[in-house]
């Protein structure tokens, strides 16, 4: 007759959640319509939400963002974020944001990262007179949070 010996096994995996890239951009003279791509590094094995935070509502005039007479000082943009997922089966998730709104999430649900991602800038057309001459600057933030 046999005898049994039970092993136990256990293991663990810690979770993970980074975000890797930024940069400039650079849309040179704007007219309104300019597109811009970015991609980033993304490492989440855990589900996620990506937030966005606008910091000035657009491309703000550095000395004058309220305009001047009928010429704007902001123009606003809408940026559009993309992140493959696995959940198990590979699914994208997509949302689009408006600079004017200042804030935006996205979720990946269920799933978790499954490579980088990205992030598509579309200005819109200036509004009145058009927009103010000088230069115009914006820092849009990604922030990544696992949801555990």
């Amino acid at each position: 007759m046999g005898k049994t010996l039970n092993v136990t096994v256990t293991g663990r995996i810690v979770p993970r959640c980074e975000i890797q890239g930024g940069g400039d951009i650079d849309f040179g003279e704007l007219t309104g319509g300019e597109r811009a791509t970015a991609l980033f590094g993304l490492d989440c094995n855990v589900p996620f939400d990506l937030g966005v935070t606008s910091a000035r509502g657009g491309l703000a005039h550095a000395t004058k963002p309220q305009g001047e007479g009928p010429f704007s000082g902001v123009l606003p943009y809408d940026v559009t974020l993309t992140v493959p997922t696995l959940r198990p089966e590979p699914r994208t998730v997509r949302a689009s944001f408006s600079s004017v709104d200042h804030t935006g999430v996205l979720s990946s649900g269920d799933g978790i990262a499954a490579g980088g991602g990205k992030i598509e800038f579309r200005t819109r057309q200036p509004a009145g007179a058009g927009l103010l001459a000088g230069q115009y600057s914006e820092t849009l933030t990604v922030t990544v949070t696992p949801r555990v």
